[in-house]
């Protein structure tokens, strides 16, 4: 496996998990301490890309700050470190006691993006939830306050199955409130060179973002809109396809519903009409359907920064529908353009997964009373569940990679509720903003430190980002690169639910190799009974995540580097004689929605005098979230979030890069750092969020920066049926702060 450099040096092969990309990097090993990372040379598809944060995992793994050791809460506020044992006990034993008290569904689980060092850990969670009886209603999750709106309008819409036509070879492409070559969304192998080569090869590529990302690069078109206008533009763009009958009516037919219904609803929806609402060109909008409609193969796609204002199901719905009317999918005959290698081996057919409801009216959350739908319980309401005395109250909570003190809508109101749990446990790898409330930090483990295999790419298709995973068949296995810190006592979060569970009693059960969500099913997850004699290791939880995949994962063990199994039979078959599933095209909760978009002019968040800027939420390349705030290297040159705004702005206000400015909303106000942006449309303010210190902490905004969600009411406005917050397109006002002189 390692090719020897000197007696105490070596060169090991794993995948990074800072994010769901899984790049392949090769990482010097001296004296059993990773030392340095890059990326993979010898891998078939990467090229040997990594990214910042993937080059500065050493520095996490032996980071001075890091937590090796469980850490309890003592009644002054310091910590003390306990071991493991003592740790699972203690919390069992408050565990039960609030059972005893309050019943079982004042226990919640909370898991977050630091999961990604390993797909079961989020999974195990919820089988702790369902042990516990209340799944879903205790199991929040940062899908329903980030990107829920693409699982809803799937169903709404219906899945292909065969998925969309394939970036690489594509001949356009529309991305919508999207950066891949930061986030890694939709375009997950070196995503930069990706995209250029693509271009180079012929797309025309239209990005709609009010910001010139780095994914414009080699943009054929960019439309920069007001913020919250996506829903309007979309509209527009199909408006232009539907009225000058430039889609693919043979497709339609043969595969889709409501045709008549969506035309309707997007005649109002004129490209004037558009340009007056976004702030636009209307010659831009028919430039966008035409370029479209046109090619002979492409996709439109949406991601964060259409989804966090309000109308992000329907921007998903809309581009669902632009995809369909123009027969962007995968036919029969063609390769599929996202095959299963670690996935089921299941025939994969030219045909769609009917819609079905996502969501049950008959079963409402306790706040705002929301439906239970299949993304899980509302995260938006956390707070107020917590909060709100009587039945059914939260009483305790798990945060398993996740950082709701700074991630979640209103910070001042999270803190409270975190400050007002009975118990709260934190499992990470810092003394994170929701470490330092927690009664008991659990140590996790690192990326370095535990096995990965790219399943968990590959699955990605099924929960929402629905262009992911790997357009060959790639697979790869790596085990674990190093041990963790010598003397410490860490533990992946999957294993501590799971002693937490048998310390109580409970029965867990893993569901493995799930190739579908909701009602779509590829094929059902096989169930796994997790033994109570002794804990599984972490290789055998792999072989039920794994199990019946289509190249077994013994054998793609076999190959370091990871390998393209191109021998494997890729042609999508027929649709089945006896399909009667159609996609639905006019589906009314959504006709409904755009008529009400179209009679507030957009979305309901606009400009004014007093709060003449709207703030949009931006990826940055050295940070995932919060996640690397507290690495050296990735803040070497800067550890807070600036406020960017265009130069034309901060030169009206007569501000420059670098003072510090008072951001404030409706709601609340947070203190910046302005930096001019040139590619950012005027009248914007962009700032990346999980920033920030906590409510009972001195800000920091030149040190750990500001917290955006203070400036987010979450009670004001939010979704009707996963209750997100409006957390993008936010009304803000700036000012200078003086600077006390020396």
């Amino acid at each position: 496996m390692a090719a020897q450099q000197t007696a105490t040096s070596e060169t090991r092969f794993g995948i990074c998990k800072v994010c769901w990309a899984g790049c392949p990097v090769e990482v010097t090993v001296e004296d059993g301490r990773a030392t340095k990372v890059v990326g993979d040379r010898q891998s078939p598809i990467y090229g040997g890309y990594t990214c910042p944060k993937g080059r500065a995992m050493p520095d996490a793994h032996y980071s001075p700050t890091r937590v090796l050791h469980p850490r309890k809460r003592m009644p002054d506020g310091s910590y003390t470190e306990i071991p493991m044992v003592q740790a699972v006990e203690e919390i069992a034993q408050r565990i039960e006691g609030i059972v005893a008290d309050h019943g079982p569904e004042a226990i919640a689980v909370y898991p977050g993006n630091g999961n990604l060092t390993n797909p079961i850990n989020p999974v195990i969670g919820a089988m702790f939830i369902m042990a516990m009886g209340t799944f879903p209603d205790r199991f929040f999750s940062v899908q329903t306050i980030d990107q829920a709106g693409k699982v809803i309008a799937q169903a709404l819409h219906g899945r292909w199955i065969p998925g969309p036509q394939p970036f690489s070879s594509a001949k356009t492409w529309i991305m919508v409130g999207t950066n891949p070559v930061i986030s890694k969304q939709g375009v997950m192998v070196n995503p930069g060179q990706t995209v250029k080569q693509a271009v180079k090869d012929g797309m025309k590529l239209i990005v709609i973002d009010p910001r010139a990302t780095e994914s414009t690069a080699h943009a054929f078109l960019h439309i920069a809109p007001q913020p919250g206008q996506d829903a309007s533009i979309l509209a527009g763009i199909l408006r232009v396809i539907l009225t000058e009958k430039l889609y693919d009516s043979e497709f339609v037919a043969a595969n889709a519903i409501g045709i008549d219904a969506l035309k309707a609803a997007v005649a109002p929806f004129t490209p004037e009409h558009v340009a007056s609402v976004a702030g636009i060109s209307a010659a831009d909008v028919v430039l966008a359907a035409h370029t479209f409609a046109a090619a002979e193969s492409g996709c439109v796609v949406t991601a964060t920064g259409a989804h966090f204002p309000l109308h992000g199901t329907l921007c998903e719905y809309l581009a669902l529908s632009l995809n369909t009317v123009c027969g962007r999918w995968v036919r029969a005959g063609e390769a599929h353009a996202q095959p299963h290698v670690l996935l089921p081996d299941v025939a994969i057919r030219a045909q769609p997964h009917a819609p079905y409801q996502p969501w049950d009216y008959t079963k409402t959350s306790r706040i705002n009373a929301l439906p239970q739908t299949v993304v899980g319980a509302p995260t938006g309401t956390l707070p107020d569940e917590i909060l709100t005395p009587g039945k059914g109250q939260v009483r305790a909570l798990i945060c398993s990679g996740s950082n709701p003190a700074v991630s979640l809508p209103d910070q001042n109101r999270a803190g409270r509720a975190l400050a007002s749990l009975d118990l709260l446990v934190a499992i990470d790898v810092e003394m994170s903003n929701t470490a330092r409330m927690a009664d008991y930090v659990i140590p996790d483990r690192m990326a370095l430190e535990t096995p990965a295999c790219s399943q968990f790419s590959e699955s990605m298709k099924y929960y929402g980002i629905w262009t992911g995973g790997y357009e060959v068949p790639y697979a790869q296995y790596a085990p674990a690169v190093v041990e963790p810190p010598a003397g410490s006592e860490t533990i992946e979060s999957w294993e501590f639910f799971y002693e937490l569970a048998r310390r109580l009693g409970k029965q867990i059960t893993y569901f493995g190799n799930a190739a579908g969500t909701g009602q779509h099913w590829d094929k059902p997850p096989v169930p796994y009974t997790l033994p109570l004699d002794r804990r599984p290791t972490t290789e055998e939880m792999f072989e039920a995540m794994c199990a019946g995949s289509k190249v077994p994962l013994a054998e793609v063990k076999q190959h370091v580097h990871g390998k393209v199994f191109a021998d494997l039979d890729l042609t999508v078959l027929p649709r089945a004689a006896d399909c009667i599933a159609m996609l639905q095209l006019g589906d009314p909760t959504m006709m409904a929605e755009l008529a009400t978009v179209f009679a507030q002019r957009g979305d309901t968040a606009n400009p004014s005098a007093e709060f003449p800027l709207l703030m949009i939420p931006r990826r940055a390349n050295d940070m995932m979230n919060s996640i690397g705030r507290n690495n050296p290297k990735l803040t070497a040159r800067r550890s807070h979030n600036p406020a960017f705004l265009s130069p034309a702005d901060l030169e009206h206000m007569g501000l420059a890069s670098g003072d510090l400015i008072r951001i404030r909303s409706a709601h609340g106000e947070i203190t910046g750092v302005a930096e001019a942006e040139p590619r950012l449309r005027p009248g914007t303010l962009s700032m990346s969020h999980c920033f920030g210190t906590n409510p009972d902490e001195a800000d920091d905004p030149l040190g750990q920066g500001g917290c955006t969600s203070r400036l987010m009411d979450a009670n004001a406005a939010f979704d009707p049926v996963f209750g997100q917050p409006r957390m993008g397109a936010i009304p803000v006002c700036i000012e200078a702060v003086a600077v006390p002189a020396e």
